[in-house]
């Protein structure tokens, strides 16, 4: 992983029909440009360690 890509905690909670739903907050002087394409990746998998990471999009796109 590059360390240009960013991390953020995600928080669990339920909604009102009790499916769960995650949330993240973050203060950060840092600016996302999106004008290449960036990626989201949610990892949910594992409970308490639930994580959201921000990267640039991979130079070989189109390919997946």
């Amino acid at each position: 992983m590059s360390n240009h890509n960013i991390t953020i905690d995600l928080k669990s909670k339920l909604d009102k029909d009790g499916r769960t739903f995650y949330i993240a907050k973050i203060e950060s002087p840092v600016l996302i440009d999106c004008k290449e394409g960036v990626t989201f990746l949610v990892f949910v998998s594992e409970q308490g360690n639930e994580q959201l990471q921000i990267a640039p999009m991979d130079n070989k796109r189109g390919q997946d």
